[in-house]
């Protein structure tokens, strides 16, 4: 995705949709490992991060991943993804350069971007290496 707000909405549809990725096993052990990590964050922080939604969104397999998450919620994302409880991934472009996960395919929102100055199309060169 290019964007922050894209990544919500993509995810927002997936939840909407009622399109759920994991077994009901598989979203306990997700919350619990959440739930470790950020144990250490006040309620009234968690609200204004989104956590409940983006919490929906991981329980599911499908949560988005972007610069502006906290770093907890990158990290637990990272790791539920490296031992397979999230089958999808919303991320930006930012993140999509530095996300060190395996991935068996990669899905462009669109093959046309803000560059900073104006929307361009997608070189190959950004979408094949």
């Amino acid at each position: 995705m290019f964007s922050r707000a894209g990544c919500d909405a993509a995810v927002r549809q997936c939840l909407d949709a009622g399109i759920t990725l994991t077994t009901e096993d598989e979203a306990v052990e997700v919350r619990r490992l959440v739930e470790e990590r950020t144990r250490q964050v006040p309620a009234e922080d968690l609200d204004v991060l989104g956590y409940w939604e983006w919490l929906d969104g991981l329980e599911r397999g499908s949560p988005p991943t972007t610069p502006g998450c906290c770093r907890a919620s990158r990290r637990s994302s990272s790791l539920l993804v490296v031992r397979g409880l999230v089958r999808c991934v919303f991320a930006t472009e930012t993140l999509a350069l530095g996300i060190n996960v395996p991935a068996r395919s990669v899905v462009l929102e669109k093959l046309v971007k803000w560059n900073g100055e104006a929307h361009v199309d997608v070189t190959p060169g950004e979408y094949t290496r």
